[in-house]
């Protein structure tokens, strides 16, 4: 997902550290979600966030530890695998490019982060927000709510979301979403790129924040969730502190290898 890129590109990283944290605008619309969610006061209160990330999807398991600083957004992700990281905007991994079988190193480096992070990502002042009314996924009512990228936001600013809020609980319920990322757009036009969605099943709570623990995704088709899940993608052993971590932990070793853009 384009999420992941984009977290990397602005302010050195996701037009982020400007684009994750503030979006006055979007907060116009999602406020409550944020509120209820722990409040985005709270999640900026934090200089960092670890936890372990299982990824089951087609492409088989993905299973590490991934640690960001919530400030510079520098992320770090490890397993017996795999190691890839952020020095300075670059993304690099190690053993080789190929080393997540087939997912761009790029893509991946911010995409579960972006994930565990919502609703509070949605708070990128980078983001550009429309507000879609009542929808209605499975008999249950939702308000929705469009996020766009100002262009030039990170890797690939033409993604978008859709998030469905709860209007009792405000709590999140699911985000349709359109990738993006160049490596895996690979030319299409934005009407022949395929939707997805990610559907929250199971949150948890972590020093007053509620977030994400298990969530399934699918294809989205005519405004609803289509076929068996593709995928699930859970977190675990969540800790946040208020100290950012020690920046030379995101260092490049000499060992590792740049990803490209694309």
């Amino acid at each position: 997902m384009s999420f992941s890129p984009r977290v990397a590109a602005s302010a050195l990283i996701f037009s982020v550290v400007s684009c994750l944290f503030g979006s006055s605008a979007l907060a116009q619309h999602l406020d409550g979600a944020l509120a209820a969610h722990g409040g985005l006061a709270k999640w900026k209160s934090y200089g960092s966030v670890e936890f372990n990330q299982t990824w089951i999807s087609a492409k088989g398991v993905k299973k590490d530890h991934q640690l960001f600083d919530l400030h510079s957004r520098a992320g770090l992700i490890t397993s017996d695998k795999y190691t890839l990281g952020t020095s300075n905007g670059e993304v690099w991994i190690k053993p080789a490019l190929d080393a997540l079988g087939g997912t761009p190193p790029r893509f991946y480096m911010w995409t579960p982060f972006y994930f565990f992070g919502m609703p509070f990502v949605f708070a990128d002042p980078g983001a550009v927000q429309e507000p879609l009314g009542k929808k209605t996924f499975q008999g249950q009512e939702y308000d929705a709510v469009k996020i766009t990228f100002q262009r030039g936001t990170g890797d690939s600013s033409e993604d978008f979301y859709v998030a469905y809020v709860d209007p009792t609980s405000r709590q999140l319920k699911l985000v349709s979403y359109v990738v993006t990322f160049a490596a895996l757009r690979k030319g299409k036009p934005m009407d022949q790129l395929e939707p997805h969605a990610l559907v929250f099943e199971e949150w948890q709570d972590a020093v007053g924040l509620r977030v994400p623990k298990r969530g399934s995704f699918y294809n989205w088709k005519n405004e609803t969730i289509e076929g068996e899940a593709l995928g699930v993608m859970e977190f675990s052993n969540v800790r946040f502190s208020e100290r950012s971590p020690d920046a030379k932990q995101f260092t490049k070793p000499a060992d590792a290898v740049l990803a490209p853009l694309e």
